[in-house]
């Protein structure tokens, strides 16, 4: 049997993320360990199922915005509250930190790291995927080591915890992720729109919407197209394939996403913003 189907960014991320609940990995990290992710679009359904209500404060941090590469206004206000200079991201409050199911407040990347063994969980919403399935994540901070997610990747090394990697289609780009990477590098570019941002090759299991499907219902979902207008930006079209049963379920679970909403995007005004890292800052403050 074989179906069609439209999903927009959005939906896509609510649909992994029913499809990481069901994973015995996650299962057992939350119940009897650690699950530890990233504040972002694609892990803020996840933080909604575990505490049933929507995150206070930061939701996401770096965003792909209109004007530019940004982060959300509450995120760059907590990294402001630290004061001027390099920060090191060890120190970064961002995470959200379960263990045993309960969230640990103020906890910084460092510390929760340090505590993670090989049955634990992290969990990194990504921003580049490229065809051989490859992940790659963007980062802005200047002291270098590939920011907060270099940290992750280092203690990941060493300590083999699992690396979860969730990502819609909508990121699929047509180099590989290791050709972008070296193209990237806010060090070398001198004009941006916003952050220069570099990308950094990120180990670790990658969940598209063909995994989630997969895992959710047993069909084999095939990307046959992309794009949208009116709302569907970014959207991918789908063909399921697989047995009456497999894709009855995998039909039920897309109608349970369909709609799904993003909390309100706060972004900064580029006008009192005083982010030294973003190049619209600093085209403002030399009058250009």
């Amino acid at each position: 049997m074989q179906a069609e189907i439209v999903l927009t960014p959005t939906e896509s991320k609510k649909l992994i993320t029913k499809s990481i609940l069901q994973l015995k990995e996650f299962q057992s990290a939350l119940e009897k360990g650690i699950v530890a992710m990233h504040p972002s679009s694609s892990t803020v359904f996840l933080y909604e199922k575990i505490m049933g209500r929507r995150p206070q404060g930061v939701w996401v941090c770096g965003v792909i915005a209109q004007k530019g590469l940004c982060g959300s206004r509450e995120a760059l206000e907590m990294i402001a509250a630290r004061g001027p200079g390099i920060h090191d991201p060890a120190k970064s409050l961002q995470t959200w930190f379960f263990k045993k199911g309960a969230l640990q407040e103020q906890t910084p990347l460092g510390e929760i790291l340090d505590q993670m063994t090989a049955s634990d969980m992290y969990i990194k919403g990504s921003n580049a995927l490229d065809p051989q399935g490859n992940v790659g994540v963007l980062y802005a901070n200047p002291a270098g080591g590939g920011g907060t997610v270099g940290k992750v990747i280092a203690a990941h090394r060493k300590k083999k915890f699992h690396l979860l990697l969730p990502i819609g289609l909508e990121k699929l780009i047509p180099v590989t992720i290791v050709e972008a990477s070296k193209k990237a590098g806010f060090k070398k570019v001198e004009k941006a729109m916003g952050m220069p941002c570099g990308l950094i090759p990120v180990p670790g299991r990658k969940i598209d919407e063909v995994d989630a499907f997969k895992i959710l219902s047993g069909a084999r979902a095939t990307p046959i197209a992309a794009g949208g207008l009116g709302g569907a930006e970014g959207s991918v079209v789908l063909a399921l394939q697989g047995t009456e049963r497999e894709i009855q379920k995998a039909l039920e679970v897309t109608q349970t996403i369909k709609g799904a909403q993003l909390p309100t995007l706060n972004l900064p005004d580029c006008q009192t913003c005083t982010n030294p890292n973003c190049h619209i800052v600093r085209d403002r403050e030399k009058g250009g």
